[in-house]
């Protein structure tokens, strides 16, 4: 009796299916193999560094297929936001932020997913606002005043994410926030919006 393998329709079926899995799906499920192996990435937001001199740091720790956390640390000195708060253009300056954040990734994959994130601000910067006083002699006038101010806003967001290399990481998140306590000088809204190069490890 003989033992060769019969090529039936099934069988030839069958064979086309590995052969599909082991050049594509294989792949792509090792790559996120080794990218779960790796829970540290650093980030780097460019757009704002050159568009408005803004420096824009992230570290995010991965815990898990959809769970992280972070944090991001920027300060602005852009002359031409400095030279509009002269001219009495604008009323405030935001020069620092504080961002803690936690994030779910909201696809299957690892290589490329979308996420959402809720996040807290710690922010501030310089105020400036049109006093009227009074002096010695009873005249009143109107002075410019400048001060600082901080405050927390608390928001959320959403992004997408794409590794090449399963190890450079591109990023693109748009999120607002309210600033809570000090409305009185601090912005109303807060945004955090970027595109971000990083490095994961």
């Amino acid at each position: 009796m003989s033992n060769r393998f019969v090529y039936s329709p099934i069988n030839l079926f069958f064979m086309k299916k590995y052969l599909f899995f082991l050049l594509f799906a294989a792949p792509s499920l090792w790559s996120q193999s080794v990218l779960e192996k790796k829970h540290n990435e650093f980030r780097v937001e460019l757009v704002s560094a050159i568009a408005s001199s803004k420096a824009n740091l992230t570290y995010e720790r991965f815990f898990s297929r959809r769970f992280s956390s972070g944090l991001t640390m920027s300060y602005a000195n852009s002359k031409k936001v400095n030279d509009d708060f002269d001219e009495g253009n604008r009323n405030t300056i935001p020069k620092y932020e504080v961002i803690p954040f936690v994030r779910y990734n909201l696809s299957n994959g690892q290589r490329s997913f979308y996420f959402a994130e809720v996040f807290l601000s710690a922010n501030g910067g310089d105020f400036r606002e049109t006093v009227l006083k009074t002096d010695n002699l009873g005249h009143d006038y109107y002075t410019i005043e400048k001060s600082k101010y901080s405050d927390v806003a608390a928001g959320a967001g959403a992004g997408y994410k794409y590794y090449i290399k399963d190890k450079f990481g591109i990023e693109f998140l748009v999120g607002f926030g309210s600033n809570m306590f000090n409305k009185d000088k601090s912005p109303d809204i807060i945004s955090r919006v970027g595109l971000s190069f990083g490095y994961r490890f």
